[in-house]
């Protein structure tokens, strides 16, 4: 693939709250290897893009306590290609921010932007989908969505509604959204079959999303795009100082999706699923035959114990018996033991450790 004028954006500046107490505001969950394959969610993120895309080509938004970190994971990315946000706001403005950045570079730039948490089975499909988005936004003043079919009324994705179908095979109309649904909904929108989970994965070429940043509140890109591509990298490093914490707190998914007159969704199937929170890192990884999942740890020994998820440090064994459905995580001075069925469940418990334990443990 490798197209002249293809570039990713990889968001890598998120806290990963829900996988806590092992994701952590000092290493969160895009630094971590959790399923034990030697490489970390950010580096198989990276592999999977830098397939179709030259390293230059690949861009990494990430916060500024975090920069050391991707370049130590990352080493082949050019250092002028990790750009940092002064403050944690969400992942519309860091998108925003990157792609301004790109078009500065590249006024004809086809991007596509990804998370940095998600597993993906079948990279040859995956690239196929890529290829195609890019080729469709670089055709059309529009966004484009990557989604997958729903297997179940899982609450903690989102989901779009297809609406009329595009002239291009598998490219509808985004025809509403909507994020994290109640399980009566989510049962709902399974069953009609005409919605899709969205993947967090977005394409678009430069001048639509410098169209949409002049409609937009947002404004550090809308002083980039001002400058007609005349900034040095100094002058651009203070816009974004200046201008950040005014920029837009709100996520890229929501940014884009509820703006549904000129954004279409690409129906695709690549095997995916996202690794958000404890119970969807359990639905990815291996078990053994009473449903246990086991992370690491220098050994556990399970007794009458079906389909719990256990992550220990790798010098630390364990004996369990009698337990299903938990979790039991451990990192460094934390111990979480909880039933792993709500996703909501960890993201809870971090926020109350950040007021009662302290900066800590969170």
């Amino acid at each position: 693939m490798k197209g002249l004028h293809d570039y990713c954006i990889i968001l890598a500046g998120g806290i990963g709250r829900r996988l806590w107490p092992v994701s952590r505001r000092c290493m969160p969950k895009q630094f971590i290897d959790f399923t034990g394959v030697g490489r970390t969610l950010l580096q198989q993120t990276y592999d999977r893009v830098s397939r179709y895309l030259d390293s230059d080509h690949i861009f990494i938004s990430t916060y500024k306590d975090y920069t050391d970190t991707v370049k130590t994971q990352l080493p082949d990315v050019p250092t002028e290609n990790i750009l940092a946000e002064p403050v944690q706001l969400s992942t519309a403005p860091a998108a925003a921010w990157v792609s301004c950045h790109i078009g500065q570079i590249d006024p004809d730039a086809r991007i596509i932007c990804t998370p940095s948490d998600q597993f993906i089975q079948q990279e040859d499909l995956f690239a196929a989908a890529i290829e195609r988005a890019l080729d469709f936004a670089g055709r059309h003043s529009e966004f484009v969505a990557l989604a997958v079919r729903p297997t179940v009324p899982n609450t903690a994705y989102g989901y779009i509604q297809r609406g009329r179908a595009g002239d291009d095979k598998g490219m509808f109309r985004v025809k509403s959204f909507v994020e994290k649904p109640a399980i009566d909904y989510a049962k709902m929108f399974v069953e009609s079959g005409e919605f899709l989970w969205n993947t967090g994965l977005f394409a678009w070429h430069n001048k639509t999303m410098m169209s949409f940043v002049s409609e937009s509140s947002d404004i550090m890109a809308e002083r980039i795009k001002e400058s007609k591509g005349t900034l040095t990298a100094a002058e651009e490093l203070e816009i974004i100082t200046s201008s950040y914490q005014s920029s837009i707190h709100r996520s890229l998914d929501l940014m884009i999706l509820e703006k549904t007159e000129n954004v279409y969704v690409m129906q695709a199937d690549f095997g995916w699923a996202d690794v958000g929170c404890w119970p969807e890192l359990y639905d990815v990884t291996e078990k053994d035959n009473d449903g246990n999942a086991l992370l690491q740890g220098a050994g556990t020994m399970l007794t009458n114990c079906r389909d719990n998820l256990i992550r220990l440090p790798k010098d630390m064994a364990a004996v369990v018996s009698g337990l299903n459905g938990y979790l039991i995580a451990i990192e460094g001075n934390v111990l979480v033991v909880c039933p792993n069925t709500d996703p909501t469940v960890t993201r809870k418990l971090s926020g109350e450790a950040l007021i009662k334990l302290g900066e800590d443990f969170v």
